[in-house]
């Protein structure tokens, strides 16, 4: 994936503005672009939370892309992120999309046999101002 060069300059508020645009559109690619530099920039719950939606995009993507190892991985570790964080952070029902997103991803994390891509339409909702 790339380096995030073309939203460095941008405030924290307009990136994640723009995430949130990207996830609603299903380009996981460009929500793991955005959020990137909103993580590599950030420190503690700032971090784990954009970096649990970074991963969870990214989880999504492999889903979508039939890659269901690397959908498992990343799923794995941003449930662990959004489970450590508070349920309203930054004005976001974290909780609820950690719901959301555990339901989703259960037939993947449990080995379930004979799965198909991701319909982008299934994705869990971000709640957010």
């Amino acid at each position: 994936m790339g380096d995030g060069g073309d939203f460095i300059g941008l405030p924290d508020t307009v990136l994640w503005q723009r995430a949130l645009k990207f996830y609603r559109a299903h380009d996981w690619f460009m929500v793991h672009e955005v959020l990137e530099v909103l993580w590599k920039r950030s420190s503690g719950n700032d971090a784990e939370f954009y970096q649990a939606f970074l991963q969870a995009a990214v989880s999504l993507y492999h889903y979508a892309n039939a890659n269901f190892s690397g959908a498992r991985t990343l799923a794995k570790s941003a449930i662990s992120r959004f489970a450590d964080l508070p349920a309203g952070f930054h004005g976001v029902d974290v909780h609820g999309f950690l719901n959301q997103f555990e339901a989703l991803m259960s037939p993947i994390i449990n080995g379930v046999q004979g799965l198909r891509p991701l319909d982008a339409s299934m994705a869990p909702k971000i709640q957010a101002p």
